[in-house]
């Protein structure tokens, strides 16, 4: 197969993938029975606010024109006004954003450290009692949801043990003001150790170790199991054998040999864990506080409130905005995977 002829395919695959998520949010949002109008206005909205957004969004025009209108206001960038915050979504997402996706590549980051090393060892101590245990692991850290292990982590290491803060970047709601960090990427932890800020940096990564943990659980669960499945495969091939039977070491057969090729598939589910991170950074984020973030913006979305339970009328614009930034970011890292493991496996030309 033909490089640029796989690139083109993936690339227009992602497009395709991009504009079926549009027309989905385009259809729960336009064309379900009721006024939609209504739905974008919020919460007891006035006639002229009404009749105002159905001329912004054209809901008075055949559904055609309003598809149109919808597609090219994306592409422009335009994701509509958020009814509860009243500033534009695209703005909201954009200081949200470099957070979540820090938080998720450290997630991976963290999974690929912890994980593929442990699924090597599961790999070469196979059926042993090792291996035993790290499987059991890799189930329990798959299997405990994040929402629990939260809370858990809370009460044990913030009310018990006094070891790490509650939440909040910092450790407190105030820290932030209390220590300005310039925005230079819009990602707290990635703007204080640019700025030179060393002191605001640790203290930001020391509150972070909590969430991480919440976070990275799963992933390390995955790599754990799906290196160690891998590396079993690889390390029955005829190929590994021809080289145990030509006296090479050990070592030098499961590194250079058998772990090149075993990683293929691990670096795939990096990049898939990278991406579904960015939906259980939602759940963390609310859990530990952690604002300006994705799952901050979520709660927004829905009406439900930081500091009661009361739950007003969801905002459908900011809901919709971060669908659709979500899914893009999830498109750009599965074609971004795609082509590291057309670097890292050359068979996929062939």
């Amino acid at each position: 197969m033909n490089v640029g002829w796989y690139v083109t395919r993936r690339a227009a695959l992602s497009f395709f993938v991009v504009i079926g998520t549009i027309v989905v949010t385009f259809y729960l949002s336009h064309l379900l029975p009721g006024n939609p109008a209504v739905l974008y206005a919020g919460s007891n909205p006035g006639p002229e606010e009404i009749q105002r957004i159905t001329e912004q969004y054209g809901f008075n025009k055949p559904p055609l024109t309003q598809f149109w209108i919808y597609l090219s206001s994306i592409f422009r960038g335009d994701l509509g006004t958020s009814v509860v915050v009243r500033q534009p979504v695209a703005s909201l997402v954009a200081q949200a954003l470099p957070n979540s996706l820090v938080l998720a590549a450290m997630a991976a980051t963290i999974a690929a450290i912890v994980g593929i090393p442990l699924g090597i060892l599961a790999a070469r101590s196979r059926n042993s009692k090792l291996d035993n245990f790290l499987r059991i692991f890799s189930m329990s850290a798959v299997a405990l949801p994040q929402f629990w292990s939260g809370l858990i982590l809370q009460l044990v290491f913030f009310s018990s043990l006094h070891l790490f803060p509650l939440g909040a970047y910092g450790g407190s709601l105030f820290f932030l003001s209390q220590h300005p960090i310039p925005r230079i990427t819009g990602s707290y932890f990635v703007d204080a150790l640019l700025s030179g800020n060393f002191a605001a940096e640790g203290q930001i990564l020391w509150s972070l170790v909590l969430p991480l943990v919440t976070l990275s659980a799963y992933p390390i669960g995955v790599i754990i199991r799906q290196t160690r499945a891998s590396m079993i495969g690889v390390l029955n091939q005829d190929y590994i054998r021809t080289a145990r039977a030509y006296g090479l070491p050990r070592l030098e057969v499961e590194t250079k040999f058998a772990l090149k090729n075993a990683l293929a598939p691990v670096l795939v589910s990096l990049g898939l864990i990278f991406a579904g991170s960015l939906i259980g950074v939602v759940f963390v984020e609310d859990i530990f506080v952690l604002q300006p973030g994705l799952g901050s913006l979520i709660r927004t979305g829905l009406g439900v409130g930081t500091t009661s339970t009361s739950i007003s009328t969801p905002d459908v614009p900011l809901i919709l905005g971060v669908a659709i930034v979500t899914c893009i970011v999830y498109v750009v890292t599965n074609f971004a995977v795609d082509m590291i493991q057309l670097v890292v496996d050359r068979r996929i030309t062939v």
